[in-house]
């Protein structure tokens, strides 16, 4: 089996600019960081492309920046999101893969073999086996008629981060959103043309796993696999310009010409704080390294806080009153009145917060006695106060409480699984076929998925 750390990097799913008529290509996704020797890093692919045959793909790839511990003997290709991978066959460079179902979308994935075993899984590309052709469906050299004209609004900051400025830096777990002026039909001719990259500090340009979700038939979001990178200039290109996106009765959708543009915005340091109920303990990571751990009590029974990710917004308060009509709580005996409470960061719009609790000290770090806050000793709660920007996250494990529901606060959508979250894409909620794959009749089939 793969290790764990980097069995976390295997499936990245994202479009990138380009057309997916028959035959054309889309590629999708990043290069992983660099994987620990000996294994390989992930090589990166740059195009899939319609082999000579109407049932091939050609997948076209750079090797990976390091071989490993050994010099790398093998690439394997897989089509259903590394369940089953085949050896590559073919000239260095290409994989060709066969007797897949013409006309049909694949999503494909690669990695390199050394000695040692199989290494980091590379970016996704995205192609259709088909006869090469010279025009692409999205974007016809003549567009058809009737038509209309659609615009586009970009938050960066979607789920009410409160956030507009694209040159505020945003913590990773800011979710980006598209909302259209009209309805849209062919999700999937949207998805297509629009690209999502991050360019470290470094200048180092790579693509971003992830996927878009359609929350209705005008909003569009993107998340990514995992956080965003930290420090990173976010840029989603698109090419929406003269694409026909669908007809609304008789008449086409067409993105209008001011949708040929590159949308950016900016994050900060890696900011992930984990809650544990259990052990009533916050640890700050930030770009990954733990940098503070703080006591905490939660939610008491029947008061339980929320598991699962929320994110911070620029919803701070220095001061807050707490009462017990807030929460709808009409028992005379637990009747309360907190003034003037420090030091206060909201959660949800349904009443969580991080705040300072000067009368709890004596449970903190020991057991859970809120109405769902979670109370800290008022420099620990000033330190997140002044240390946390909006789109940080904060990831709940072990209250014994329910999952925050997608619609509660900025960082509801974050706790859709993975799967149902595909669901969302009109791209990625298809599971392809593979049971007749091959590679152009000389790529064989890896026996066990967990090589």
């Amino acid at each position: 089996m793969l290790p764990p750390r980097r069995l976390a990097l295997t499936i990245a799913t994202k479009l990138a600019a380009g057309v997916l008529a028959a035959g054309a290509i889309a590629v999708i996704g990043a290069t992983p960081a660099l994987a620990v020797e000996p294994y390989p890093s992930a090589p990166i692919i740059t195009a899939v492309n319609a082999g000579p045959a109407a049932t091939e793909l050609q997948v076209v790839y750079t090797a990976p920046l390091a071989a490993g511990g050994s010099p790398i003997t093998a690439y394997q290709v897989s089509i259903d999101g590394g369940a089953i991978w085949f050896t590559c066959a073919g000239t260095a460079g290409i994989c060709p893969l066969g007797s897949l179902t013409s006309g049909q979308t694949y999503s494909v994935i690669l990695r390199a073999v050394n000695a040692t075993g199989a290494g980091e899984i590379s970016n996704t590309g995205v192609g259709i086996p088909a006869a090469a052709v010279t025009e692409s469906a999205d974007k016809p050299k003549v567009l058809p008629k009737p038509r209309v004209r659609v615009s586009a609004k970009f938050n960066s900051a979607s789920n009410n981060l409160g956030v507009t400025s694209p040159t505020v830096r945003l913590g990773v777990g800011a979710l980006p959103k598209f909302r259209f002026s009209r309805d849209i039909s062919n999700k999937a001719a949207v998805e297509r043309n629009l690209a999502v990259t991050a360019t470290n500090q470094d200048g180092i340009v790579r693509g971003v796993p992830g996927a878009w979700g359609w929350l209705d038939n005008r909003s569009a979001v993107f998340r990514p696999r995992t956080w965003w990178p930290g420090n990173s200039t976010i840029k989603i290109t698109s090419t929406l310009d003269n694409a026909v996106l669908g007809k609304s009765g008789r008449t086409y959708v067409v993105g209008s010409t001011a949708l040929a543009r590159t949308y950016t915005f900016l994050t900060g340091n890696s900011v992930v704080i984990k809650v544990d109920g259990k052990t009533d303990r916050m640890s700050v990571f930030i770009d990954g390294v733990k940098r503070k751990i703080f006591p905490v009590s939660l939610g008491a029974a029947d008061w339980e806080t929320s598991n699962g990710v929320k994110v911070i917004s620029v919803d701070k308060e220095p001061l807050h009153t707490y009462t017990s009509a807030a929460l709808g709580i009409t028992d005379p005996d637990d009747q309360y009145l907190l003034p003037d409470i420090p030091w206060n960061t909201r959660l949800t719009p349904t009443g969580e917060f991080i705040h300072a609790a000067p009368w709890a000290y004596s449970r903190i770090g020991s057991w859970n006695g809120s109405h769902g806050c979670t109370n800290m000793f008022e420099s620990d709660a000033k330190w997140i106060y002044d240390n946390t920007v909006p789109g940080d996250v904060v990831v709940y494990s072990n209250t014994r409480g329910q999952t925050v529901e997608p619609w509660n606060g900025p960082g509801g959508l974050w706790n859709i699984p993975w799967a149902s979250w595909l669901k969302k894409s009109a791209l990625h909620s298809a599971v392809p076929d593979t049971s007749a794959a091959t590679g152009s009749g000389t790529t064989t089939p890896v026996e066990s998925a967990g090589v």
